[in-house]
């Protein structure tokens, strides 16, 4: 998919699509600024875990306070959207994993496999390791890392196995509780709640202007504290997850326009094209049509 279906203020990820073209697993340190500066989506689990700094990370109807320990699993094609809080350095490893290999590679070992199904398809999409823990998965990152940039012999065979261990050891640390006197993921709660209702009830007619009923706050409150927690106002991440979905819808299945409209909220087709040509630069119909189906 080019740059012409992206919109200012949503993007597909087209650097981690074109690593997963190329190979099934990438794994990168990092300590620079984030290069993303607008919600993106992408092929792939990516696992992001943050070794030190703070941050925050809208991650669909979530808000994942990044703090040292903080593991976040973003599933594929999830709008997402980290940033760092304060001016130290956000030291981070990226973990991106193909779908395919992540579906397939591991189904031979039942125990292995169930550990696999628990991280990414049943997990919570967050959770903080015990500091105990965070030495052994760097490290196990660390080497992973290492295998991926030397390519020795074997050395898909040795990924293999480190992806094993790390996902035994994810498996049994997201059982883990929550630090329930973290202020930070406190300051988010807010902001969560409003995003789990919209997602939620994306394809609904949703009244924007009178959710702060619903959540028993002033409707100034809400609209402040939802742009300082997500970067974006209430009307404007809605639209972004109603046009993130159409675009799925378009590519996935052979639903009408029409039904698709509807299925996303949109009432009115003319303003569902509207909108889906103001976000993506194509019409509903072209958009389809050059995307393959």
């Amino acid at each position: 998919m080019g740059s012409r279906y992206i919109s200012s203020s949503y993007q597909l990820d087209l650097a981690t699509n074109r690593f997963l073209d190329d190979f099934p697993v990438h794994c990168h340190f990092r300590d620079g600024l984030i290069g993303q500066r607008q919600m993106h989506a992408h092929r792939g689990y990516e696992l992001y875990f943050c070794l030190d700094g703070q941050g925050k990370l809208l991650l669909d109807d979530h808000m994942v306070s990044l703090v040292p320990g903080t593991i976040a699993i973003i599933k594929p094609h999830e709008l997402h959207l980290p940033s760092v809080i304060g001016t130290m350095p956000l030291h981070r490893v990226v973990l991106s994993i193909d779908e395919h290999y992540v579906q397939m590679s591991f189904n031979t070992s039942p125990g292995i496999s169930h550990c696999v199904h628990s991280l990414f398809t049943e997990s919570k999409p967050y959770w903080r390791v015990a500091a105990a823990r965070m030495d052994m998965i760097r490290n196990l990152l660390l080497r992973l890392t290492r295998e991926l940039a030397e390519q020795r012999d074997y050395y898909e065979a040795a990924m293999h196995h480190l992806l094993a261990e790390l996902f035994v050891i994810l498996t049994r640390e997201q059982c883990c509780p929550p630090d329930p006197d973290h202020a930070e993921n406190a300051s988010f709660h807010l902001a969560e709640r409003i995003l789990r209702y919209l997602t939620t009830h994306y394809a609904e007619s949703i009244e924007v202007s009178r959710l702060h009923e619903r959540f028993n706050v002033s409707r100034s409150h809400m609209y402040d504290h939802f742009k300082q927690a997500t970067g974006h106002s209430l009307n404007r991440y809605l639209t972004l997850y109603r046009i993130h979905q159409a675009k799925r819808l378009l590519l996935d299945t052979q639903l009408s326009v029409t039904e698709i409209a509807s299925a996303v909220g949109y009432g009115d087709l003319s303003h569902f094209f509207h909108t889906f040509k103001s976000e993506t630069g194509l019409t509903p119909n072209t958009f389809r049509k050059q995307t393959g189906q």
